[in-house]
């Protein structure tokens, strides 16, 4: 019966329609159809009234589009529990900028909202959609890793809340096209809160000022307006409200000054203040390996946030409690604050080389995993670095680094330390630094503020590098082991060799690999190499110098 019924249901969500839409909520959610493709999203002028309260937000989006074809039904994501108030849609009639209105209807399917026009969309026209909505956001059960809204309270017990939603996406509070390929060119965000608090959110503060609502009690709200001027991705918008003090200075480079900011709660602005001197090392640090900082015109921000962080494009959450390391780990010897230092890095590896779809994330953590390696080179030197590679030495092995495509799905979470030692395997391979940091700095310029997907960064390296590079990206993306050096120990007289073979790597499998500081080629089939004792194997196996393991198949004396 069971059958029988969601047969009938596929048969007629079919006929309504007309075959280009499944019920599935990750696909709906991950999936490029019809309704998704016809139209560009250019820029979204958000207005979010927060109620800490009651745990409420109300609000409209106006998004601006312009159709890419011939449509009446287009695909906009929202939260199903979310009330829809009003839907409307405005088209351009000549360049007055008069407005007419065209009449719209929805249909709600999982978490998203297909809405069909009254008459047709057309190639090349702009149009303004206006949706306005209300209802409960989803509230985090452990930002910002489950996503959701964080209503807390400070250590004062006032309000300090905020959201994060990178796997969740931002359609779990605002109306929006919610997938990754498509950014907006700019954004404008306007946050009402009550009345004494702060609110800061992404790029440059517009406007902000105290909004009184003329009733039987006279009700007062703060009102912060703020723009931001590039491409961002939708999962990157957010709001941080609580009672905020701001420690300001400027970076300077080449005679061009960024704005720094650190939005501290007020009662920590003194040790704001003393954290918030790692900042300008580490920008000019990462100007030197990629670039500017990329959103320049909005400025860099850190934003004390009641969760660990997060990568928020020019408001970056920071919560790791003015600690060391993460929340207080560290290797020995590096000092710097793990929040900082990734999330920065995500500026550049994330938020302006970005995927297009979830299952790319490797692009966004793997690139960023290794940025805090090569941080800790230019900061500590070589040795420091060797060993920020070996505490990243920790792998599940459990799945691919590619997720599945279409669904919203991202692969392991090996996609962090795996990816940073994918990298630096691939830079010993190279085996010459000019060329490989040269390849590391242009390969991000190509892509700055461009979204971008496996198959194309994969060809990139493949035609900058080299196809064993690409080979190599490969091997450690597709599956989810890693390259495992069969061994057995030979003993004549006083000397002592090993027999090594890749474990079931493939004939054309090329890694060199380095033992007692010799390179070494190993394939499938067994190859002798001499060593000086069989003590501390994998220190003379160099593991530090590519992303592979050893396993003994016994002793033959």
């Amino acid at each position: 019966m069971k059958k029988f019924l969601l047969l009938i249901g596929f048969v007629l969500h079919f006929c309504v329609y007309g075959g280009s839409l499944t019920t599935s909520k990750d696909s709906i959610r991950g999936a490029l159809r019809p309704e998704r493709n016809c139209f560009d999203v250019t820029f979204y002028d958000l207005s979010v009234n927060i109620d800490p309260d009651q745990k409420r937000i109300s609000g409209k989006n106006d998004i601006y589009f312009t159709a890419l074809s011939e449509a009446k039904t287009i695909q906009i994501d929202l939260f199903r529990q979310y009330q829809v108030a009003t839907i409307q849609l405005f088209a351009p009639i000549d360049s007055t900028g008069i407005e007419e209105l065209i009449s719209a209807s929805y249909r709600k399917v999982e978490d998203a909202l297909f809405i069909t026009f009254s008459e047709a969309i057309y190639p090349g026209k702009q149009y303004k959609l206006r949706i306005s909505y209300f209802g409960k956001p989803n509230v985090a059960k452990k930002a910002p890793w489950d996503g959701g809204f964080v209503w807390q309270k400070d250590s004062l017990n006032r309000h300090f809340c905020g959201v994060a939603c990178e796997g969740w996406g931002a359609s779990s509070w605002w109306p929006c096209k919610d997938h990754l390929s498509d950014e907006p060119d700019s954004m404008m965000m306007t946050y009402t809160v009550p009345s004494g608090y702060d609110c800061i959110a992404n790029g440059q503060l517009q406007k902000h000022y105290t909004k009184t609502e003329i009733g039987g009690n006279y009700k007062t709200s703060e009102v912060f307006e703020w723009k931001v001027t590039y491409p961002i991705n939708t999962y990157n918008v957010t709001f941080y409200l609580g009672k905020f003090k701001k420690v300001f200075d400027w970076y300077v480079s080449n005679g061009d000054s960024l704005s720094t900011e650190f939005y501290a709660l007020d009662y920590n602005y003194d040790k704001a203040k003393k954290h918030f001197e790692q900042v300008h090392p580490m920008l000019e640090i990462y100007e030197r390996l990629f670039g500017k900082f990329p959103f320049w015109n909005d400025g860099f921000k850190l934003v004390e946030a009641p969760y660990l962080g997060m990568e928020h494009q020019s408001a970056i959450a920071y919560g790791n409690k003015y600690k060391k390391g993460y929340l207080g780990y560290h290797p020995k010897g590096m000092d710097f604050d793990y929040i900082i230092i990734h999330e920065t890095g995500h500026e550049y590896w994330g938020n302006s080389v970005s995927m297009n779809d979830l299952a790319d994330m490797w692009i966004h953590e793997g690139f960023c995993t290794y940025t805090e390696v090569l941080y800790a080179e230019k900061m500590y030197g070589e040795p420091a670095m060797i060993d920020y590679l070996r505490s990243q030495r920790r792998f599940k092995n459990d799945q691919p680094i590619i997720g599945e495509y279409e669904i919203n799905q991202e692969g392991s979470t090996d996609m962090y330390h795996k990816g940073s030692w994918m990298l630096h395997t691939i830079r010993n391979f190279v085996n010459n630094d000019s060329i490989w940091f040269k390849t590391i700095r242009t390969f991000y310029t190509d892509f700055e503020r461009k979204n971008t997907s496996t198959d194309e960064v994969l060809s990139w390296f493949g035609d900058n590098l080299g196809e064993e590079v690409k080979e190599l990206f490969i091997r450690y993306l597709y599956k989810a082991d890693i390259p495992i050096l069969h061994f057995q120990k030979k003993r004549f007289l006083w000397k002592k060799s090993l027999l090594i073979k890749w474990k079931s790597e493939s004939s054309d499998f090329f890694l060199p690999i380095q033992i007692n500081e010799k390179k070494v080629t190993p394939s499938n089939t067994w190859e002798k190499i001499r060593v000086k004792n069989f003590k501390q194997l994998r220190k003379q196996l160099d593991w530090t110098y590519a992303l592979y393991d050893i396993e003994e198949l016994g002793t033959n004396k």
